[in-house]
């Protein structure tokens, strides 16, 4: 795996506190277009059923579902979290109720993103955040795997939540399959971020101005405000 570059490094706590800051912001909560949507039977005004869903573009992407979560309930939501080309791009896998232990578990996610090559970029570095209560002693994990890759490109837990990598050449369409598993504890989210490159570009480019993981991470707990919001209100 190639080292990553300083815009992956690091920041990820500082990301988690500002969240927890715009959480509390009306803004937070906002209008939802084509860009969620309920599995497991989960369904409502801002999140209609994942069968059939299309979801809008993300400036040059595309996500085209291919498999919906096999277990749990809750919401998908693709969006670009941070503008423009050198932007941040998450993939938001949000549970309504936590995902317990089951005997279905291990569950699967599969999906398919599509750069559209007139704008030149293909894809650079991923992250995957997993998320759950601190309570007790938790034993959860989760893998992102692509384009079939075996071993996993990343792989979290309950001990390091959180991973960087890079894909290496100039791709522009992934197949991206998300494998997660609870022992003891729950899950409440997992975040799948996604930056890239020009294609043919130089390496040592100027950092973005936030890290990968930590906009993966931050969109995902303001996210997860936002649904509880909704859930309360019986949207």
């Amino acid at each position: 795996m190639k080292t990553l570059n300083s815009r992956t490094a690091g920041l990820l706590t500082t990301s988690l506190l500002l969240a927890g800051v715009s959480a509390l912001s009306p803004a937070s909560v906002r209008a939802v277009g084509a860009d969620t949507c309920g599995f497991g039977g989960y369904v409502s005004a801002s999140a209609p059923s994942c069968d059939g869903f299309i979801f809008d573009e993300q400036l040059d992407k595309t996500l085209t579902l291919i498999e919906a979560p096999s277990v749990g309930q809750g919401t998908i939501q693709f969006v670009q979290q941070t503008p423009g080309l050198d932007g941040i791009w998450v993939v938001d896998l949000d549970f309504i109720q936590d995902l317990m232990p089951g005997p279905l578990l291990p569950g699967t996610f599969k999906y398919k993103i599509d750069i559209n090559k007139a704008f030149g970029h293909s894809f650079d570095e991923v992250g995957l955040a997993i998320i759950g209560p601190p309570i007790g002693k938790p034993m959860f994990n989760a893998s992102k795997a692509i384009n079939g890759m075996a071993p996993p490109i990343l792989t979290v837990d309950e001990k390091k939540k959180s991973a960087t990598g890079v894909i290496g050449g100039d791709l522009t369409t992934i197949t991206v399959t998300d494998t997660f598993h609870v022992t003891v504890g729950s899950i409440n989210s997992i975040q799948n971020s996604f930056s890239q490159k020009p294609v043919q570009g130089d390496p040592e480019r100027v950092p973005g101005p936030l890290p990968l993981l930590g906009a993966g991470a931050a969109f995902g707990f303001s996210r997860r405000l936002r649904t509880r919001v909704m859930a309360a209100r019986g949207a």
